[in-house]
């Protein structure tokens, strides 16, 4: 068998990339940007001219100070390329100027072309074969070292798109002081002065070691990254690549998803806590599952992976699959969400509106492995209309939605629904699972339930809407505002009230409030009730509702009046008594809806 060996020394960058590199499945993409390639050029032009005389011989180089480039880490195999675990940005942004130098400056006398040559590529039978060579960039590099550019495509991935862009920033970043009269003292600088620790293992098992040592310690990569890194590590080198391949798909994909978070790690969390997580604590000191997913997922499954069932490598390949599985159940939640197709998933567009961050956990929850298209948009029904109730009965009795209030409850029913089919998800939501308070009394609008009651007033809407036939959602409209029946003039009803205060409340009471376009606000928002009443029967179905015509030759309203037995019933004076009346009326349709 053979030892395993971990080594370290100190080398100059001409004898670091001489080696013949490879990226393994540790590294990400090439994801410098504008502001490292700043710095870069910034700190070695800086560090050159700090020893740089004009009337230096070239002998005198070796004489100047060295620069360190910080720690390179390669896992060597015998007659393989050497693995990059750490370092891939800086030797591929490192080699992008030594093709920059030699493009620009190749035929200044006593430029050392050649040798530069050696530190990018080498000839193999005939083929240019970089010292860093890396299929997908390949077709790039060799346009940048033989044209000085290159024009991406639009199958080229982000790697490629950021090679290009950096390439590009050296000639807008270059330092004016470095010029044809030193650059050949530069170059030499740069090769024989600029140095790197390089740490190698021959053990493919140390080189991860040492790749997850450097990074928990809060270096390079993010936990999706690490997470990934675990997952390949245990993988047959034999399934590796596609298994890498699959992974890295589902984060691209992910990373498409319009979020005011990041997707790909909001999908982490929620994935690994409604799916798998037994400890859903909530208390910040504590070390629950919940706890550690939300701080650490990636070590959170790695210490989970007897629980998790990873134990051979076809394990980890099924994990992989299931990530991706649910991954797509994900972006189906967010799509649907932001198609906002209210006349099938209506309850799923009024959470969003709501503006409920948790719904995805338990719709996500909810889905077992493999269910089809069909079930899975079943239970994306069953269950947004369950939380839309939870939601409005909590908004309607002044109760909290927020994150904070809801996310204990929520996990809780994440983990109860664990591998139902759609009726007993439906028997079990069926059950009230969640303790909800009766609709007492009626909601006062204030600022700061504003946009939850604006909710609350479209859901109520689009609920008669829907059941008349005349589904149109009034918030997939723009600049729809919370309009008061009574204008804002106390004086008009000083007969129904003692004081303003009193007044102010029943007015603000949500039976008397709609949803209207602003243009109508505006138009007659103070004008009395005997000028509203004929305006409103051009509006949505709730404002109809108040109009005589509302209840003559109206056919599908007429009809679920009649089979709900709601009591809808016109206002030609709209009194206290009346406000009363419609509060009644909206907790009436919510309670129906959920009744039926």
């Amino acid at each position: 068998m053979e030892s395993k060996n971990v080594d370290s020394k100190v080398y100059p960058l001409k004898e670091l990339f001489a080696d013949k590199f490879s990226v393994d499945f540790y590294q990400r993409e090439y994801v410098w940007q504008k502001k490292h390639m700043e710095d870069l050029i910034r700190d070695l032009s800086t560090e050159f001219l700090k020893n740089w005389k004009e009337d230096h011989a070239l002998a005198k180089v070796s004489e100047y100070d060295p620069y360190y480039m910080g720690e390179i880490v390669l896992s060597t195999r015998s007659g393989q390329r050497s693995s990059i675990i750490d370092g891939q940005q800086r030797i591929t942004t490192l080699t992008l100027l030594l093709i920059y130098l030699v493009k620009k400056y190749g035929n200044v006398p006593g430029f050392p072309k050649g040798e530069l040559d050696l530190l990018i590529y080498s000839d193999y039978y005939g083929q240019m074969m970089f010292n860093l060579e890396i299929d997908e960039r390949k077709a790039c590099m060799l346009s940048l070292y033989q044209n000085g550019s290159y024009t991406v495509k639009n199958e080229d991935p982000v790697s490629v798109v950021n090679l290009v862009e950096r390439y590009e920033d050296i000639e807008e970043c270059w330092n004016d002081q470095i010029t044809q009269k030193n650059i050949v003292s530069f170059a030499y600088w740069l090769k024989e002065k600029v140095v790197f620790s390089k740490v190698w293992t021959n053990n493919d098992e140390f080189a991860y070691v040492i790749f997850e040592t450097m990074n928990d310690r809060g270096i390079s990569l993010t936990q999706v990254e690490m997470l990934r890194s675990f997952l390949l590590a245990n993988i047959d080198k034999a399934d590796r690549d596609k298994a890498m391949r699959d992974f890295d798909a589902v984060v691209k994909r992910l990373m498409n998803i319009r979020l005011k978070s990041k997707a790909e790690f909001e999908f982490f969390k929620v994935f690994f806590r409604g799916h798998y997580a037994e400890d859903l604590s909530q208390s910040k000191n504590s070390n629950s599952d919940f706890q550690r997913i939300g701080k650490e997922f990636h070590r959170w499954v790695r210490d989970k992976s007897e629980m998790l069932g990873l134990k051979a490598s076809a394990d980890f390949m099924d994990f992989i699959d299931r990530i991706k599985y649910f991954a797509g159940v994900y972006e189906i939640i967010n799509k649907l969400i932001s198609d906002r197709d209210t006349k099938e998933y209506l309850y799923l567009i009024v959470n969003s509106d709501y503006g409920f961050t948790l719904q995805p956990a338990l719709l996500l929850a909810s889905v077992c492995y493999n269910d089809t298209k069909n079930v899975i948009e079943k239970k994306i029904k069953i269950t947004s209309k369950y939380i839309t109730k939870v939601l409005s009965w909590r908004v309607w009795n002044h109760w909290m939605i927020s994150q904070s209030s809801m996310e204990a409850p929520i996990y809780e029913l994440c983990k109860k629904v664990r591998g139902m089919d759609a009726g007993q998800l439906q028997v079990f939501f069926d059950s009230e699972p969640i303790d909800l308070p009766a609709l007492n009394n009626a909601p006062t609008l204030n600022q700061q339930n504003r946009q939850r009651i604006k909710v609350l007033l479209a859901l109520i809407t689009e609920i008669v809407a829907g059941e008349s036939g005349e589904s149109d959602y009034i918030l997939n409209k723009s600049n729809i505002e919370i309009e008061h029946i009574w204008a804002d003039h106390y004086d008009w009803f000083r007969t129904e009230f003692t004081n303003e205060t009193e007044f102010a409340n029943v007015r603000n009471g949500i039976g008397d409030l709609l949803l209207l376009p602003k243009s109508f606000n505006a138009s007659y928002g103070d004008a009395g009730y005997a000028a509203k009443l004929p305006q409103y029967f051009s509006q949505n179905i709730l404002a109809q509702t108040l109009c005589d015509r509302k209840y003559q030759n109206n056919p599908g309203f007429l009809d679920f009046k009649k089979n709900s037995k709601l009591e809808f019933k016109p206002y030609s004076d709209f009194t206290r008594k009346a406000v009363s009346e419609r509060a009644e009326l909206y907790k009436s349709i919510l309670e129906w809806n959920w009744r039926k």
